[in-house]
């Protein structure tokens, strides 16, 4: 190993709660220096005992190749249309040294020079780093480093280009079809490999990332995400239930009385319910939302698991509705902000919603958005670990299989109906 290079890749991208992470996994006592905790690193890799280094070169590069896949990330999530062939993906990690095709610590990421031809010069497509197992979730990342290009500031203020390390990373899984493109957004980007984003959508580099995986892993046809807005329709539902019984129960006794208090209003302004049955049912609703709300301004909420959920942002229609809250510690569950946005979720489609997810005493925030081929979970300058993203995905997943339960059924029910002989 190059540690040279190492260490110049470490100072360059590396954040302290990266080195948290492996000092946890190994038991090592922390520091609050990354420079500190960089040599402890090299130090237990370098030093021969009698039973060889204490940190073996395969865990340094694993961990290496892997740990910017936690962070400030955005992680695109496609849908295969058919699981990947049986044996695939553990016959390639297998065999995964005859498919890496660079180690990192090979890379001298040193990029003063303005001539980019001569800045990294092994570093000239989309590499793989290494393929990785994890048999906790039945996964495989494989790992990838890019050439990037972005505009940066001359010591005169004026603009100039620089050539930096891009990671990347392609997740499949066995058991699942969801395939994970995790990649870090550079601020002021140029292009990566000489693709460029569409201004605010990093779409075409997901996109070339996970064609560069298919490389490796063969044809994988995708859904495009339709399901996204009936999805975060229930998340936020979920997330912005209240969980009481006490609220639930006067919710429920007070309905005959709502439904005589809207009859009276609409009378008082001379429309006919019967002929108006569609704003008949609207007021009810508003005077529900209202009443339920100010019972969960007495009464608690309460939670199914230990893990606290919040929504502090809702769009709705691409730009129709946008409802956020300053605080995120109630979200969309009480006040103003939660009617208006309970009201947009059922006028509009959602397709960006902001989550606020707390497990193990802290929070962490992100927003899911719709996409067209993929839908993408991104963090809002705070550091996620990707099992947190995981979180997510695994309510967002179990949101799909209800709804497509759900018009399986509804296509049973219609077929069996129009099927049936009239009487």
């Amino acid at each position: 190993m190059n540690w040279d290079n190492i260490f110049k890749i470490l100072g360059k991208y590396t954040q302290l709660k990266h080195y948290n992470s492996i000092f946890e996994t190994l038991n090592i006592k922390k520091s609050n220096s990354r420079e500190k905790m960089a040599n402890i690193l090299c130090e237990k890799a370098t030093s021969n005992g009698f039973f060889g280094p204490e940190l073996p070169e395969p865990v340094i590069k694993e961990w290496l190749n892997l740990h910017q896949i936690d962070g400030n990330n955005y992680t695109f999530v496609y849908n295969l249309q058919e699981n990947l062939p049986e044996g695939l993906l553990y016959n390639l990690y297998a065999n995964r040294e005859n498919y890496t095709q660079i180690n990192l610590w090979d890379i001298n990421p040193d990029n003063e020079s303005e001539d980019l031809s001569i800045v990294m010069p092994k570093l000239n497509d989309i590499l793989l780093t290494g393929i990785y197992q994890d048999k906790s979730n039945d996964s495989y990342t494989f790992s990838f480093v890019a050439p990037s290009v972005i505009s940066g500031s001359r010591i005169d203020g004026s603009t100039r280009l620089y050539k930096k390390l891009f990671f990347c990373h392609c997740v499949f899984y066995n058991s699942s079809k969801n395939v994970k493109v995790v990649l870090n957004p550079s601020a002021n980007l140029h292009n990566v490999n000489g693709v460029k984003k569409n201004r605010y959508d990093w779409t075409p580099i997901a996109n070339m990332i996970f064609n560069k995986a298919k490389d490796y892993v063969g044809q994988a046809l995708i859904y495009a995400p339709k399901w996204i807005p009936e999805a975060l329709y229930k998340f936020a539902e979920q997330a912005t239930n209240h969980n009481n019984p006490q609220i639930t129960e006067a919710s429920f006794k007070a309905q005959e009385s709502i439904e005589e208090f809207s009859n009276e209003l609409l009378k008082v302004a001379n429309i006919d319910v019967d002929q108006e049955p569609a704003l008949h049912n609207r007021l009810i609703q508003d005077i529900q939302f209202s009443y339920e709300a100010q019972l969960m301004e007495i009464h608690k909420t309460d939670e199914e698991d230990g893990e606290e959920v919040t929504i502090f942002k809702q769009r709705s229609d691409g730009i129709s509705h946008i409802i956020s809250v300053e605080s995120t510690e109630e979200g969309f569950r009480s006040g103003a902000a939660a009617q208006a946005a309970r009201r947009s979720r059922q006028d509009g489609l959602i397709d960006l919603l902001g989550v606020s997810l707390k497990t193990n005493d802290r929070a962490y925030k992100f927003l899911v958005e719709q996409g067209i081929d993929a839908y993408l979970i991104r963090g809002t300058n705070t550091f996620v670990e990707e099992r947190v993203v995981n979180i997510v995905i695994d309510r967002l997943n179990k949101y799909r299989e209800e709804i497509y339960f759900a018009t399986q059924r509804d296509e049973s029910s219609r077929k069996t109906n129009f099927g049936s002989p009239s009487k």
